[in-house]
């Protein structure tokens, strides 16, 4: 099913991500506690940040420095992303890993031209832009299926075994059809992201799963930081779909009514959230890239030690 007809069919405000079929590789990284596991499995927050956790790749010089064409396995299939290693490249020094997704009929190419945001990081940060099969990413295979969850999966764990990256620290971004696939991800392998910053999209969901006792979809991992972009004269993926992300992350995340003006206007930050979660509801805006797209993404993320 492609995006757009998946976009058609939501009637359901929240659906289910809580797939438990697969798990995401873990890098080499210390294990949770069992506390941790257990409010993880039963979908509530969890906390994160504080001293970065250097990957099993620290200490080691990159072997692709600069920007580069990568390939890893996923699921039988040889997939490709461009790599993007900061000048200056501190191989002792824990970085953000951050994941751009395209938008549909896109490419990593253009994920890279769209904004300013690896300008705004200054080097501060590893970006991957993966390739999308076909240009578009795949919204509703299950997990144990799913080629781009494999993708995700591939390209992470070659990072963090590569690259000195600080595994606390792992971001996804995307537009349109690629905000929708950085939602899927932040459901399915929340245990391993610290925030998602969607831009003209919607989700998470999917069509079958779980339900906690007042309907709220569950996802299998944590709760993530969440920043919603959206513009409200956007005819494409209307602003609806970006207020079900919101409804999903307020309520994953405990947030209370009312908000503060904390980055560029006219974002604001939802009060009492367990996780961040912040809205950009932009005026005039269609299905276009808002012009402080790469500033207010990077400061939210930045923000998140």
């Amino acid at each position: 099913m492609s995006w757009e007809r998946a976009l058609a069919g939501m009637t359901v405000v929240l659906l289910s991500c809580g797939d438990h079929e697969s798990r995401p590789p873990a890098y080499g990284l210390p294990p949770s506690s069992p506390s941790t596991d257990a409010a993880s499995s039963a979908g509530a927050p969890s906390s994160s940040g504080g001293t970065p956790i250097g990957s099993p790749g620290c200490g080691r010089p990159a072997a692709h420095p600069g920007v580069s064409t990568q390939h890893v396995q996923a699921l039988g299939r040889d997939r490709a992303y461009t790599l993007v290693v900061p000048e200056g490249y501190a191989p002792q020094t824990p970085y953000p890993l951050v994941f751009v997704f395209h938008g549909g009929g896109g490419n990593a190419a253009g994920a890279r031209s769209q904004t300013d945001l690896e300008k705004v990081a200054a080097g501060r940060a590893v970006f991957v832009y993966p390739h999308g099969t076909g240009g578009t990413w795949n919204l509703d295979a299950p997990t144990s299926s799913n080629g781009d969850v494999a993708l995700f999966d591939a390209i992470s764990l070659v990072a963090h075994n590569t690259l000195c990256i600080d595994a606390r620290r792992v971001f996804l971004t995307g537009f349109s059809n690629g905000a929708y696939m950085a939602n899927q991800l932040a459901c399915k392998r929340g245990e391993r992201i610290r925030a998602v910053a969607t831009h003209a999209g919607g989700g998470p969901y999917e069509t079958s799963g779980s339900y906690d006792a007042t309907g709220h979809l569950v996802c299998p991992g944590k709760a993530v930081a969440s920043l919603v972009v959206h513009g409200n004269g956007d005819g494409t993926v209307p602003p609806a779909e970006g207020q079900k992300s919101i409804d999903h992350w307020s309520y994953a995340n405990r947030c209370k009514s009312g908000g503060a003006s904390t980055l560029v206007p006219p974002c604001v930050t939802l009060d009492g959230c367990f996780q961040p979660v912040s809205v950009c509801r932009v005026p005039g805006l269609g299905h276009g890239t808002w012009s402080n797209a790469g500033k207010v993404t990077w400061q939210f993320f930045d923000a998140l030690k």
